[in-house]
């Protein structure tokens, strides 16, 4: 995988664990200051510090690493107004200065203080690669300042959505105190993974086709493969958890206006999701090919935490088959049929046991209609790839019709609806809900297809086998 990354990128991911455990205690360092320190200047201004230096780092790593340690000080003393100075410099400017609306006060220093930073950053990052020299213009510069600010909002997690799912464990003081620091711990190892994605995707920005297809026809090894599931599969299960519910329950009743900061940081997310789920699939398929072997209903635990680990480690352990590429072929159909009835039986028991696991009186029977449309929706998976653009979002228009509908009768109308509610909270949760379906049904997708299928052609399905050889 190493050939995929600059020698100043590979400089910056050695010893990349060194930065994830720094993070990680300034992190609890942060965590125990504002649960138990005392309120004092001194111990506000701590928790600013650290949280300053912390995520300041992330960005100056780069520079350190390739001993550029000037403009690593220079950008983390960039950072100093946005994390330390804000709030003080906020204050004087509104005593001092007659503005009627003072809050725009905060809004332009919150520009400034941010946009700098990230601006010195991404020319001092786009400068120091030499492959990137050549291609340097405006929209160049604009691409790879997108992606920074990218970056900026996808390295931090929400605790609280983390800690939801962690909370059974106990509900002690120092139990939770443990949990909360092992959450900062898997927070600082996806800020390192997400440092990782941001110099991979870094070296394909400028070209749309290399982004929606963010991993090459290639033969997948198996460092190659550890590498890229667990980074890909990290950030898209952190970045899921952070939209938290809203990206699984349309919130059709949040119509509170949104600032900046939080429709960007939705954006960011989308372009994460995207671009990691279509990484993670196509790891999985590619490395299918590499291997010569059908693994089916096996890939598509890759979408379940903890189950994921079987995928893993029988992907990253088989062996090649030593078999021709002819014979891999003539059992295709047969092995893909055994699969998708596995996974037919698996929905199926799925479904009855969501339905009588819930109290009698809650239970609903439309529950059941998911299981011919399941089952459908994974054949046709199977076969077409254009049903990849069709039947994620089929499926999540059914699954959330009630909420739909409700919307519609509560504002009497589409007109309503339209004209004032289009703009509020509801397009991002719809986009949010909308793209984890098709990310979760394209890994299905990839999972259980190859293009032999739909095709049926032996000598051109051979011919794509032995690019992967």
């Amino acid at each position: 995988m190493s050939h995929l990354f600059s020698i100043t990128q590979k400089k910056a991911l050695d010893f990349i664990w060194i930065l994830s455990l720094i993070i990680a205690f300034f992190y609890c360092n942060n965590y125990f200051i504002s649960f138990y320190g005392p309120e004092t200047t001194t111990y506000d201004n701590l928790y600013k510090t650290q949280a300053w230096f912390l995520h300041s780092l992330v960005f100056a790593w780069y520079f350190y690493r390739n001993n550029l340690k000037q403009k690593g000080i220079i950008l983390q003393l960039l950072f100093i107004p946005y994390y330390i100075l804000r709030k003080d410099l906020y204050h004087t400017i509104d005593y001092y200065l007659d503005i009627e609306n003072s809050s725009n006060i905060g809004t332009v220093l919150d520009f400034i203080t941010f946009i700098i930073p990230i601006l010195y950053f991404s020319i001092s990052y786009f400068k120091n690669e030499a492959n990137l020299k050549s291609k340097a213009n405006f929209k160049t510069y604009l691409s790879y300042f997108s992606l920074v600010i990218i970056m900026f909002y996808i390295i931090e997690s929400n605790v609280d959505e983390f800690f939801n799912y962690f909370s059974f464990i106990g509900d002690s003081p120092y139990i939770q105190d443990l949990i909360v620091c092992f959450i900062f711990l898997l927070i600082a190892f996806k800020t390192a993974m997400v440092l990782a994605g941001f110099f991979y995707i870094s070296n394909r920005i400028l070209s749309l086709k290399k982004i929606i297809n963010p991993l090459d026809v290639q033969p997948i090894s198996g460092n190659f493969f550890k590498w890229g599931f667990i980074i890909s599969y990290t950030i898209l299960l952190m970045s899921i958890v952070d939209l938290g519910s809203n990206a699984f329950r349309i919130s059709f009743y949040s119509f509170n206006d949104l600032e900046i900061t939080q429709i960007l940081f939705y954006l960011s997310s989308f372009f994460v999701l995207f671009v990691s789920g279509r990484f993670l699939a196509n790891l999985i398929q590619y490395r299918n090919y590499s291997l010569k072997k059908y693994f089916g209903i096996v890939n598509s635990l890759s979408l379940v935490p903890i189950f994921n680990l079987i995928p893993f480690f029988v992907l990253l352990f088989s062996k090649k088959s030593p078999k021709l590429i002819k014979d891999y072929i003539v059992k295709l159909k047969t092995k893909r049929n055994i699969h998708l009835a596995i996974y037919s039986v698996l929905i199926i028991l799925f479904i009855c046991y969501s339905y009588f696991s819930i109290q009698e009186e809650l239970r609903n029977v439309n529950v059941f209609y998911k299981i011919p449309i399941q089952i459908t929706a994974i054949i046709l998976l199977s076969r077409f790839r254009f049903t990849t653009k069709i039947i994620p979002f089929a499926i999540a228009i059914f699954s959330y019709y009630e909420d739909i509908k409700e919307i519609f009768d509560f504002t009497k109308g589409y007109l309503f609806f339209i004209e004032d509610k289009i703009f509020s909270f509801i397009w991002l949760a719809v986009i949010s809900a909308f793209l984890i379906y098709y990310i979760s049904y394209y890994i299905i997708h990839k999972s259980f297809y190859t293009e032999y299928f739909q095709h049926q052609n032996d000598l051109e399905f051979e011919e794509n086998i032995q690019q992967f050889q």
